[in-house]
């Protein structure tokens, strides 16, 4: 399951279950309760969200996470937490992430631009949804319904993102004390229908670790 998370309500988010045969649905979710609900009428194996989790902790320095100067040593920039409206979308995004874990959910962070980068979907400029859309599903086999919004093609990503977690094919940035942000492997790439076999229920989660 995969979060396009808004620093509010007020604009809602997206979310994206990717299921067997690399099914994508979509949803949108105004409120926290709405987001918790979609996780437990679904019972995803991985929650990944578009979002930061954690603060700063002062290992990397003041202001900033050790995983954001991980990621800036790839390439990729993410906006600190400290950043305007980022401390509203820190906040919402602790927020849901504890609730879940909560109730059993395993909750990861991870940057969808940084995860296209990484995939071989964007190489950076303008992001397109429409162009993104049209790689994801060449390079992944992903289809996102036809004039899909950059927030659904981000939510997809994010939902990518928490199979290849589940799959062990992640790299993972940060400092586990602060905050750890997760990002595709290297030219990682699981796509449809050789990896049909996914399930997003934690249920076949536990049977696979057993």
């Amino acid at each position: 399951m995969g979060i396009d998370l808004t620093a509010s309500s007020q604009r809602p988010s997206s979310v994206c279950l990717l299921t067997k045969g690399f099914r994508l649905t979509f949803h949108e979710a105004r409120l926290d309760d709405e987001v918790v609900e979609l996780a437990v009428k679904y019972s995803p194996a991985c929650v990944a969200v578009d979002a930061p989790l954690s603060y700063p902790s002062g290992v990397a320095g003041p202001g900033v996470r050790l995983c954001e100067r991980e990621a800036r040593g790839m390439g990729i920039r993410l906006f600190p937490v400290s950043f305007g409206a980022m401390r509203l979308l820190t906040e919402r995004g602790m927020g849901i992430a504890s609730r879940l874990r909560a109730l059993g959910f395993e909750v990861i962070e991870t940057f969808p631009s940084g995860a296209q980068r990484m995939l071989g979907v964007w190489r950076g400029g303008r992001r397109s949804a429409a162009s993104l859309a049209e790689r994801l599903r060449k390079r992944l086999g992903l289809r996102l319904p036809e004039k899909p919004t950059l927030d659904m093609v981000d939510a997809a990503t994010c939902a990518y993102v928490a199979l290849l977690y589940v799959r062990g094919m992640c790299v993972v940035l940060g400092d586990r004390s602060e905050g750890l942000l997760y990002l595709p492997a290297k030219s990682t790439r699981l796509s449809a229908p050789r990896h049909s076999s996914y399930r997003s229920m934690r249920s076949s989660r536990r049977s696979r670790s057993s």
